[in-house]
């Protein structure tokens, strides 16, 4: 048997390795060159992120410049002479020098999708690139389309969220079939994660032998799972043009540490949120800290509070707006007392709004328990979760896009007999910690007549091919302690109004549209240094609102001008321009 063996592969090497393989140009020999296929990734076939119109957020297709092993006949000096104009139009196209270009080309093994420079992203070409890429017609050189799940910039869309490897189990258990695939880590990647698994990547490939060049005639190769419901299709409450200007004028202000949210009055949907300081999903640092995003994270709101102590107190009967009190600059007990201790002197509830005046609000505190503080605050949507969320949706026990939004606090122990602890409390000192989120969601409520509406970041899921899987419409976030009067809403509305037309607010009297709004100032301490965060929420048009919103500034040196109120207007003036007013 042995002897038969040996007979049997010498004729096979000696005689039969010139031979056709029948249905192939190449001999038996040849044949036992090509050893295998090299393949890219083109698609990951993970779930795309959209805005409300349609616009990617997460999974653009771009298209880019693949460039594949050369045969070993496109390696003489002849063959690269042939394409040579080619080649340094390609390289203009690319923005490489020829050389650069030659270098890369000549020692491929693998297909390569030209790098952009920016994190882990290919080149992205225009469609007029791509057709001129096409048309010089190199062998070996294609345009082709590529799922890009991000642009390689640094936004403040930290809602969003990014992607790392997967390990262990989770490698184990992905569905998508790729060597290394990548899970959701932060963000909306995250918590969306089981619906945004795919089925299988899209992948392109090439054949080469066992040296590592292209055979000759060999066909670039795409395969993809071809199942027409997946990847799905999830569209956010975004709309990405807003976002994208609000991130401009974030990244021009000057502002290091803080969020702006815009919400839609309407229907409580989050139009735009944007972190600072910016993230790049590409190049996430383990101990910066970027990520996290600010607009769901609580900090001390300062007089922004005014407004759940003017709501507990109208409440309850204990004032009304045109009370009159007395200012003197210093309260006389537990150390407070107003701006740079000025008086206010005469002035009543509805003027002690407007100026924020300490004085008229640690008054009313000592009237309020604790009890009523609290909750005036939790029926205002604070010190609780208010992010829209749905049980049993999508084969999902519980669906919570924004699962990292922060509950905040009102007292930590409450004590109801503890004058200074209250008197802290009801001007946003001392325990009281709410979220960017929770602010803007606060106008919302009252121009709802103090029905608390949830966030809702996330609409509609669809399959590949368009249909609709699921609609999420919105939804209440009502609190058990009841909620406060649509004639408590008004009154607190108007005296909103009064901060920019005679207030703290004054800066913003001559706004495109006309405006309400309350602004705060909180002491911090950080490491021991006293700071200050500086905020201004409020809504717009007055006669008509469309848009709530609340700028958090944090971290900022006492005495530092008011960049929270600055930014408030700014961000209304765009909200104007892209409602065409």
């Amino acid at each position: 048997m042995v002897a038969v063996l040996i007979v049997r592969l010498a004729w096979v090497q000696l005689l039969l390795k010139d031979r056709a393989v029948k249905g192939t140009e190449y001999s038996i020999a040849q044949m036992a060159e090509i050893q295998s296929e090299r393949e890219t990734v083109l698609d990951s076939g993970r779930g795309r992120l959209y805005d409300r119109s349609g616009e990617p957020l997460a999974g653009e297709t771009v298209w880019t410049a693949a460039l594949f092993p050369l045969e070993e006949s496109e390696r003489s000096a002849s063959a690269v002479n042939a394409v040579d104009q080619q080649l340094h139009r390609l390289a203009e196209i690319l923005g490489v020098n020829y050389d650069k270009l030659q270098a890369e080309r000549t020692g491929l093994k693998e297909p390569l999708l030209w790098p952009s420079g920016k994190g882990t992203a290919p080149l992205a070409l225009s469609p007029a690139q791509a057709r001129e890429v096409d048309g010089l017609r190199i062998n070996g050189v294609r345009a082709l389309p590529f799922a890009r799940r991000y642009s390689g910039s640094a936004t403040g869309r930290q809602w969003l969220g990014y992607l790392s490897e997967a390990t262990g189990e989770a490698l184990e258990q992905s569905p998508t079939g790729l060597r290394i695939p990548r899970t959701g880590t932060d963000g909306l990647e995250k918590t969306l994660e089981p619906l945004l698994q795919g089925v299988g990547h899209t992948e392109v490939s090439a054949q080469v032998d066992a040296r590592g060049n292209r055979v000759p005639g060999s066909p670039l190769k795409v395969k993809a799972p071809g199942n027409p419901y997946y990847p799905l299709s999830l569209y956010t409450t975004i709309d990405k043009r807003l976002q994208e200007s609000i991130e401009q004028l974030a990244a021009g202000s000057g502002v290091k540490e803080g969020a702006i949210v815009v919400l839609d009055t309407r229907s409580g949907d989050i139009a735009a949120m944007v972190s600072l300081p910016f993230y790049n999903p590409e190049q996430i640092s383990p101990e910066g800290g970027e990520w996290n995003n600010r607009a769901l994270q609580a900090a001390v709101p300062g007089s922004i509070f005014k407004i759940v102590t003017a709501a507990a107190a109208l409440e309850a009967g204990l004032t009304a707006p045109e009370e009159a009190f007395y200012c003197s600059g210093e309260y006389g007990k537990y150390g407070l007392t107003c701006l740079n201790g000025k008086g206010h002197g005469a002035l009543t509830l509805a003027e002690g709004f407007a100026v924020s005046c300490n004085t008229v609000f640690a008054t009313l505190a000592e009237r309020l328990s604790g009890a009523q503080l609290e909750s005036a605050a939790l029926a205002l949507g604070l010190g609780r979760d208010i992010g829209w969320q749905a049980e049993n949706t999508l084969g999902l026990p519980l669906l919570r896009p924004l699962s990292g939004e922060q509950p905040g606090t009102i007292f930590t122990t409450l004590l109801p007999d503890d004058g200074g602890a209250r008197v802290q409390t009801a001007i946003g000192q001392r325990d009281v910690r709410i979220t960017p989120l929770q602010a803007a969601n606060l106008v919302v409520t009252l121009l709802h007549g103090g029905e608390v509406r949830a966030p809702r970041i996330l609409q509609r899921v669809a399959f590949a091919n368009g249909q609709t899987l699921k609609e999420l419409p919105g939804h209440l976030a009502p609190a058990t302690q009841g909620k406060i009067s649509k004639s408590t809403a008004r009154l607190l509305l108007g005296m909103m109004r009064s901060v920019v037309t005679e207030g703290t607010g004054r800066m913003l009297k001559n706004s495109v549209w006309p405006v309400a709004g309350k602004s705060g100032t909180a002491q911090i301490l950080v490491k021991g240094v006293p700071r200050n965060n500086q905020w201004f929420i409020g809504y717009g048009p007055v006669d008509d609102p469309k848009y709530a919103v609340s700028v958090a500034v944090e971290d900022v040196a006492p005495g530092s001008p008011q960049a929270a109120t600055r930014l408030f207007g700014q961000v209304f003036d765009l909200l104007s321009e892209s409602s065409g007013a």
